[in-house]
C-alpha cells in the first residue's frame, strides 16, 4: 500500500508562520465580488484570470485564496454574485497550478454531505501537499438553500447542524476503525474516508464567527475565525471575545477580517470612487436584496437600512480600507495592532487591485514590520 506523506501544520508553509498580519485574495471566483453595484469596473469571473491572479499573489507573498461559495446572484439589473466557480473544484485546479500559497474550499454545511466534504478535502490536500483549508459556512440565504430542496433554519439550528456536520468530517479524518452516527440532524452508517488528509491533524478549518453563537462554533472547532467590524476598536473587542471563548476549550485561534480595499493616489479620489459606485452606479434592487436576504434587512429600521446600502453597493460591508496606500497600510497595522491576524481582501476589480496593492501597499506594510518576509527554507 502507498503511503502519502504527512505534512504537520507547524511546518505546512506561511499559514500560521510568525510573520505578521497575513494577507488572502478572497471571493475572487465570484461576479461582483467587492461590491453589488452595476459599475463597469465591477469584477467579471474568467478562469485564465483567477489563476493570474492568485499565482500574482502566491508570488507576492499572500499567505491564503479564499473563494465564496456562492450558487446564484441578488437579481437587479446586472446580478451581482449572480456567476461563480464551484469552490471545491476551483481549489482543486488552482493547488496543481501553485506551490506556496494555500487554498481554501467554502463549504455550505447544509448542501453538501460531510462525508463527500471529507473525500474532496483528503484529494485537494494530496494534490497540493498540504495546502488546502476548509472554510465552514452555516448557510443563510433561504433561495439559494431552496434549490438544493433544504429546508430554512434558524440560527441556532444552523449552528448546532454545523458543529454535527464537523463532527463526522474530523472523524472521517482521523481515520481507525468505522464508525456509526446518528444525530439530531445527520445519520451516518459505517463511516469510512481513505485516504486521509497528508495536513496533521488535519486541513486547517476556517469560520466566519459574527454573533455569539458562532463564537462558540469558531472557538471549539475552527483554526481560523472571521470576525466583523468596522473599526480598528471594534475589531479588536471581537478578537479579545472569540479567542476568551477558545481559551475555554483548551484551544488557540488565528482571527481574519474581511476587508474591502479601494485604493487611489489621495483619499478623496478613494472616497469619489465610493460614492460613484455607491450612488451614480447603483444596482439598487441588487443591494435591496443582498441586504433583506443575507443580513435580516427587512427587519431593520429604515435609516440603517440606507446607511448599509451605501456600503453594500462599494464595499459588500467588509471592512473599509479606502484611501491611499499608506493609508491603507495605516489601516492594516491599526488592525494588527488590535489582534487581527489576517485580512482577506475584496476589490472592486482584481485584475487591477491586487497589482497595486502589491506595489504599493505591501512595501509599506513590510518596511513598518507589519509584515515580515518568511525566511527562506523554513517551510515547503
Amino acid at each position: 500500500m502507498t503511503h502519502l506523506p504527512t505534512v504537520p501544520r507547524t511546518t505546512a508553509g506561511p499559514l500560521f508562520a510568525d510573520t505578521g498580519l497575513k494577507l488572502g485574495v478572497f471571493g475572487l471566483n465570484v461576479s461582483s465580488a467587492g461590491a453589488v453595484t452595476a459599475s463597469p469596473e465591477r469584477h467579471e469571473i474568467d478562469w485564465d484570470q483567477n489563476v493570474r491572479v492568485v499565482q500574482m499573489a502566491e508570488a507576492a507573498g499572500f499567505e491564503a485564496a479564499i473563494p465564496f461559495s456562492r450558487w446564484r446572484g441578488f437579481e437587479g439589473s446586472t446580478n451581482p454574485w449572480g456567476e461563480s466557480f464551484d469552490p471545491y473544484t476551483w481549489s482543486a485546479a488552482l493547488a496543481a497550478l501553485t506551490s506556496r500559497i494555500t487554498l481554501f474550499a467554502t463549504s455550505h454545511c447544509l448542501t453538501v454531505s460531510p462525508v463527500m466534504a471529507a473525500k474532496q478535502i483528503a484529494t485537494i490536500d494530496a494534490i497540493s501537499g498540504g495546502r488546502i483549508g476548509l472554510n465552514v459556512v452555516a448557510g443563510w440565504f433561504a433561495k439559494e438553500l431552496a434549490m438544493f430542496g433544504v429546508e430554512t433554519l434558524d440560527h441556532e439550528a444552523r449552528y448546532a447542524y454545523s458543529e454535527e456536520w464537523l463532527d463526522i468530517a474530523l472523524r472521517l479524518w482521523e481515520g481507525g476503525d468505522d464508525f456509526d452516527h446518528k444525530g439530531e440532524w445527520l445519520t451516518v452508517e459505517n463511516g469510512y474516508s481513505r485516504p486521509g488528509p497528508v495536513r496533521l491533524p488535519h486541513p486547517p478549518i476556517m469560520n466566519a464567527a459574527f454573533s455569539p453563537r458562532g463564537h462558540r462554533l469558531a472557538a471549539r472547532y475552527a483554526d481560523l475565525s472571521f470576525v466583523s467590524a468596522f473599526d480598528a476598536a471594534g475589531a479588536g473587542a471581537k478578537v479579545a471575545e472569540i479567542r476568551e471563548v477558545a481559551a475555554g476549550f483548551g484551544r488557540e485561534q488565528s482571527v481574519w477580517i474581511a476587508a474591502s480595499v479601494v485604493c487611489a493616489d489621495t483619499d478623496r479620489e478613494a472616497q469619489d470612487l465610493v460614492r460613484r459606485w455607491s450612488e451614480i452606479d447603483a444596482d439598487e434592487v441588487a443591494v435591496r436584496n443582498a441586504i433583506d436576504w443575507t443580513m435580516g434587512g427587512a427587519h431593520m429600521p429604515q435609516e440603517q437600512h440606507r446607511q448599509l446600502a451605501g456600503a453594500v453597493a462599494s464595499t459588500m460591508a467588509g471592512y473599509p480600507l479606502i484611501g491611499t496606500p499608506e493609508r491603507i497600510a495605516e489601516q492594516l497595522a491599526q488592525l494588527s495592532a488590535a489582534g487581527i491576524d489576517g485580512a482577506a481582501l475584496t476589490m472592486m476589480n482584481y485584475e487591477a487591485g491586487v497589482p497595486r496593492f502589491i506595489e504599493q501597499v505591501m512595501p509599506v506594510l513590510e518596511r513598518e514590520g507589519v509584515r515580515r518576509p518568511l525566511v527562506a527554507g523554513s517551510a515547503p
